[in-house]
């Protein structure tokens, strides 16, 4: 059966059911039931049935076609899987409903890797399996194949609860959100968390999980909560198997789970980032055990080493080797930020308005000339009307008044885009700024090469994580070789004392 063919069947059975007037969850489990009495494999009734549990009904006011994502296709549209009268209602893509929810379900593969590792972390038999967010049943049905013998799952949807329960009849399902429930102990708990923004999150929720974890940072995302709540349901040597954002490895949000993380359990394994289907973000597969403090990382790392890090960044790509390289550099090269100062420009909008209104397109009296990074580049500058008052963040003329280099922040995938700027333009807040001490000895052009090198931007990488916007902070970080403000004549590289296998190596990271 193909997909279409198999997505069509089910459709015919929601249907069926919403015939003799069962309600959407009634229907999806109705439809895992069928399938599954139709010797369909476990994991395709999942697909099939889990879809449709994400859908949303919606009458059809017009006659109307479902394609195979059940997004709605004209009637006559080839890619057409099911159609409806006028009348009727079928289930249909409910992507605002599943970017609130942060409802994206885990792919059988990877649920099944990620139950196969946190049963390796285990230490000692295990009994009970846990998926705190468990959905429509992916992790519970791998826990399932593995045979854990009890198994519970939790989670706040009902309709999902309704086709887990079908799939893996002996699991334990209670209905209730994670940051409410109360979790039993448990010997495994895997799952991944909802994939919810800062922005769409519940601001009551997020105020009572920083009440309850203090050291929550910033806009901290979801699945940081999660992780520890689901760290908590374990028994002191239990395994944890988590997909979790990447971001949460290397930003700084996440450090202070980190550090706690780092210095009181023993991470056994990290994946490298990978696409997550359904939602722009990269995730990672990170077992753990509960318990045992600091060890070695995967890849023989030591997690003293990431800890004496800045931002104690977690990633599988960065090996011991690396570390050594970037601590050989970090040996030979003082901070960019104890010869500059270094800062964002300007924020011109304020409380009047914004800074449209202060923009001209020829100088005026008491306006100064002007640059963001996308006129920067292209050679372009504005004039300001300098008005502090009216400004968010005005800064001091002195930031900008002299020989400086100007660096755009939004990095993106690309190499870090930097130049001198001696005519003193003022810098918008899409530019950090660095303006050398009187007393650095090195030129404005010779600390542009470092801002712009691999090797720099490896060793920033490396001790802060990957970045695509870059902070005051991570341009502080750039390590200048002591070499040149002794004077000597020698390349970047050399001054650090980098042959140019040892450069190479290094700067690969850059790109990633």
């Amino acid at each position: 059966m193909t997909e279409s063919q198999g997505l069509r069947h089910a459709l015919r059975i929601w249907r069926t059911g919403r015939e003799l007037r069962l309600d959407h969850a009634r229907c999806c489990a109705r439809v895992a039931s069928d399938l599954l009495a139709q010797g369909l494999d476990r994991w395709q009734v999942l697909a099939l049935s889990g879809a449709l549990a994400r859908a949303r009904p919606m009458l059809c006011e017009e006659p109307t076609a479902l394609g195979r994502r059940l997004r709605r296709v004209r009637p006559g549209n080839r890619q057409a899987v099911f159609r409806a009268a006028a009348g009727e209602v079928v289930p249909v893509w409910d992507g605002g409903g599943r970017k609130r929810r942060g409802a994206f379900d885990t792919p059988p593969e990877l649920a099944g890797e990620v139950v196969r590792l946190a049963l390796g972390a285990a230490e000692g038999p295990v009994g009970l399996g846990m998926d705190p967010a468990c959905g429509t049943g992916a992790f519970l049905l791998a826990l399932d194949q593995a045979g854990v013998d009890r198994i519970v799952g939790i989670d706040p949807d009902p309709v999902a609860l309704a086709v887990a329960a079908v799939l893996v009849p002996r699991a334990h399902l209670v209905r209730a959100s994670v940051f409410e429930a109360d979790l039993v102990p448990a010997d495994v708990v895997v799952g991944n968390p909802p994939f919810v923004s800062p922005e769409r999150q519940d601001k009551a929720l997020r105020r009572a999980l920083a009440g309850r974890f203090p050291w929550l940072r910033g806009r901290f995302d979801l699945a940081v909560p999660f992780s520890e709540l689901a760290m908590g349901a374990l028994r002191p040597g239990g395994g944890l198997g988590l997909v979790l954002p990447a971001a949460m490895m290397v930003q700084p949000y996440g450090e202070s789970w980190r550090r706690r993380w780092l210095e009181a359990h023993r991470v056994r394994s990290l994946g490298v980032p990978s696409d997550f289907p359904g939602v722009s973000v990269r995730v990672v597969a990170l077992s753990a055990t509960r318990g045992g403090g600091p060890g070695a990382m995967a890849g023989g790392l030591p997690v003293s080493d990431v800890l004496s890090l800045p931002a104690a960044p977690l990633d599988a790509r960065v090996t011991a080797g690396d570390l050594a390289l970037v601590q050989r550099v970090r040996a030979e090269s003082v901070p960019l930020g104890e010869l500059c100062h270094v800062d964002t420009g300007l924020v011109a909008h304020g409380p009047l308005g914004g800074k449209a209104r202060l923009l001209r397109d020829a100088p005026e009296p008491g306006a100064v000339p002007f640059v963001d990074a996308r006129d920067l580049f292209q050679g372009r500058s504005r004039w300001l009307a300098y008005r502090a008052q009216e400004m968010h963040r005005p800064k001091s003329p002195a930031l900008f008044e002299g020989p400086k280099l100007l660096v755009q922040r939004l990095r993106g995938g690309g190499p870090v885009r930097a130049l001198v700027d001696r005519s003193g333009v003022y810098a918008g807040h899409t530019l950090l700024v660095a303006r050398p001490h009187p007393c650095c000895p090195v030129s404005p052009e010779r600390l542009l090469e470092v801002v712009q090198d691999p090797v720099a931007q490896a060793v920033n990488r490396v001790e802060r994580g990957p970045r695509l916007d870059l902070y005051p902070q991570d341009l502080r970080g750039l390590p200048v070789p002591r070499r040149w403000l002794r004077g000597e004549p020698a390349g970047l590289h050399a001054a650090w004392g980098l042959d140019a296998a040892q450069a190479s190596t290094l700067a690969r990271l850059a790109s990633f």
